[in-house]
């Protein structure tokens, strides 16, 4: 047996209106099975019947036909819906019992004495009855309708006839119209499951269909709002760095201009509120930029010299306002990765070590580790509980620590967030030991890149010297180039406190004629990558160099978030600072194109630093010390 039609009283009245459909969709069949039938039995019986009899026969059959085709006619005009195809069913279901009877009565009036001919009307009455089981199993008051009118009389008439071999052919005759009525009712339960799957699957679809076009809906809107972050984002990266880039340079030259006691502590403050305003920005963009899948690493070789260099550049005002000692320990070894997304994924872990660390100070190393480099930041501060140490990872979570949990240098707990997303972008495994109370150690393990000896030496001689870079741009003439007036303005304030001789302005023909009348070639060329009109200061620095006649040494600035302003000034060999721009990063790139060399370290702390960078000392002791 079949499971039961869906309980769903809905799709079965629209399985059931199918049914009725298909009924009166057949009714030529019906009409042709009927004329057919018919003239074979009064072919059959012709000698058993009279005339006016056969004739009567046939004008009711006739009569019962036309009035269900026209019935099926007034169907295909009206098309009834659902609510009206029960009435249409009994509608059919009558004629199909007239028809039935129609039959039952011809077998009763043509009934033979002849047992041979009793047997030809068994065959034919039954041959009608089940063709007519394929035009009325659809539906089952037909069905039931059109098989017991037909064939009941006929069994009844056999067994009347009173002897064995008739009672026997009676008894066989009705367990065949219980087959035969038994095989219908389960047809029909097989056609009316069949278009109660058939409509389910319909409203499946078209739910599918509702649902993909709420996806698709959902889709677009999500792009356009992908599409007005990407905006935002992009304005957000030029429009609201170009202000910090030069609140930054105002910032550095007023704390190196502050002579006067009194007004050293508020320019210190100054000096952490907008570096703590520039690193909460950057990390901002940061994620976002990672939210937007904007990142694209571009992997290659990295030397780590240079890349902690610059890192103890931009991190040792911080470090000092602090009173706490930042050193990069020595190294050759050169890595496979990102050099950008690198070097903020240190960045980020050095500024975290120093917002933490209250005494000692923050140690920056690496070591080889296999076929890897083990990239260490160490800082003496007030560790790590193991519970929290898969925490610390996620967005916006922060430890409170005392000091540290000022409005100044607590943050917005996106750090080490965005170090963990970076260190995946990249491949790069990362590591945490820490006890409680005295210190943490992370770690980056990226791949190595073996170097030759001599390109070894070639790194340990660009890292060599005393770091020391005080006057270095005494007297010099920079050139700045940047359609952004503050950003001139205060780069030309931040080189003069350095010594030197700025020329500034927003395009390179308003520079060209500036420099004509000093009557002097500029020893540095300081250049925003994006400038007004759609020019760029890499085209800039190409045209000067062509206009001097040789290739004045030039750094380029961008407020640019993705890649490519990295690929555009490797392409033309030039360094590429991002906005903001730290003033201790400037000064160094600044001096190290002037000489020619990768920026020198940051060296040769205070007293107050030495000493309090004993502690990391013993923190070193305790781990086996870095190795290059």
């Amino acid at each position: 047996m079949y499971p039961p039609c869906s309980p769903n009283p809905e799709l079965l009245a629209r399985a059931r209106a199918d049914q009725v459909a298909t009924l009166y969709a057949h009714v030529h069949y019906t009409s042709l099975s009927m004329g057919l039938g018919a003239l074979i039995l009064t072919v059959a019986m012709w000698g058993e019947s009279t005339p006016a009899l056969a004739a009567l026969w046939w004008a009711l059959i006739s009569a019962n036909q036309l009035w269900r085709t026209v019935l099926a006619r007034a169907w295909a005009r009206m098309r009834p819906g659902i609510d009206a195809a029960p009435r249409w069913g009994a509608y059919w279901a009558t004629g199909s019992i007239v028809a039935g009877a129609l039959w039952g009565v011809a077998s009763i009036a043509t009934f033979p004495e002849s047992t041979a001919w009793q047997a030809l009307l068994i065959v034919c009455i039954f041959g009608v009855a089940m063709g007519g089981l394929y035009l009325t199993g659809v539906y089952k008051p037909s069905l039931y309708g059109f098989l017991l009118p037909a064939l009941v009389p006929l069994i009844v008439r056999v067994a009347v006839v009173g002897d064995r071999v008739h009672v026997f052919i009676a008894v066989v005759l009705a367990i065949v119209l219980v087959f035969v009525v038994g095989f219908g009712h389960r047809l029909n339960d097989v056609l009316t499951r069949s278009l109660v799957i058939r409509y389910e699957n319909i409203d499946l679809i078209a739910e599918l269909k509702e649902r993909n076009r709420a996806a698709l809906e959902a889709r677009e809107a999500a792009e356009s709002a992908n599409r007005a972050k990407s905006q935002l984002l992009a304005a957000a990266s030029h429009d609201l760095r170009q202000p910090l880039h030069a609140l930054g340079l105002y910032v550095a030259a007023l704390a190196a201009r502050a002579r006067h006691a009194d007004w050293r502590g508020l320019v210190a403050s100054i000096q952490s509120a907008a570096n703590a305003l520039e690193l909460q920005f950057g990390q901002l963009i940061d994620l976002s930029r990672l939210d937007a899948g904007a990142l694209t690493p571009e992997r290659g070789p990295v030397a780590l010299a240079p890349l902690f260099e610059r890192i103890a550049a931009e991190f040792a005002p911080q470090a000092a306002a602090r009173g706490l000692a930042l050193r990069t320990a020595a190294t050759s070894l050169t890595v496979d990765s990102d050099a950008g997304l690198l070097e903020r994924i240190v960045g980020n872990l050095v500024s975290n070590a120093i917002r933490y660390t209250k005494r000692g100070g923050v140690l920056v190393g690496a070591r080889r580790s296999g076929g890897e480099v083990a990239i260490d930041v160490v800082d003496t501060g007030v560790g790590i509980a193991g519970d929290q140490r898969e925490r610390i990872f996620e967005e916006f979570y922060r430890i409170g620590a005392g000091e540290a949990s000022s409005a100044t240098h607590r943050g917005m707990g996106l750090g080490l967030a965005i170090v963990r997303r970076f260190a995946s972008l990249l491949g790069h495994r990362i590591r945490l030991e820490s006890r409680p109370g005295s210190g943490s150690r992370f770690r980056i393990l990226a791949p190595r890149i073996p170097l030759p000896r001599r390109a070894r030496r070639a790194v340990a001689a660009q890292t060599d010297g005393d770091g020391s870079r005080t006057g270095a741009l005494a007297g010099n003439l920079v050139a700045v180039v940047d359609d952004d007036p503050a950003a001139v303005d205060a780069m030309s304030v931040l080189f003069e406190t350095w010594g030197a001789v700025v020329v500034g302005a927003g395009t390179l023909e308003a520079l060209i004629a500036t420099l004509g009348t000093l009557e002097r070639y500029p020893d540095l060329v300081v250049a925003d990558l994006r400038l007004a009109d759609g020019d760029s200061g890499i085209r800039a620095v190409r045209r000067l160099r062509d206009e001097l006649g040789y290739p004045v040494p030039a750094i380029i600035v961008s407020g640019d978030t993705g890649t490519h302003a990295d690929r555009e000034a490797r392409a033309a060999g030039l360094m590429l600072l991002r906005k903001p721009v730290v003033a201790a990063t400037l000064e160094v790139a600044a001096v190290s194109t002037l000489a020619r060399e990768v920026p020198p370290g940051v060296t040769g702390p205070s007293r107050a630093a030495r000493a309090s960078s004993r502690a990391i000392d013993r923190f070193e002791r305790a781990d086996s010390g870095f190795a290059s």
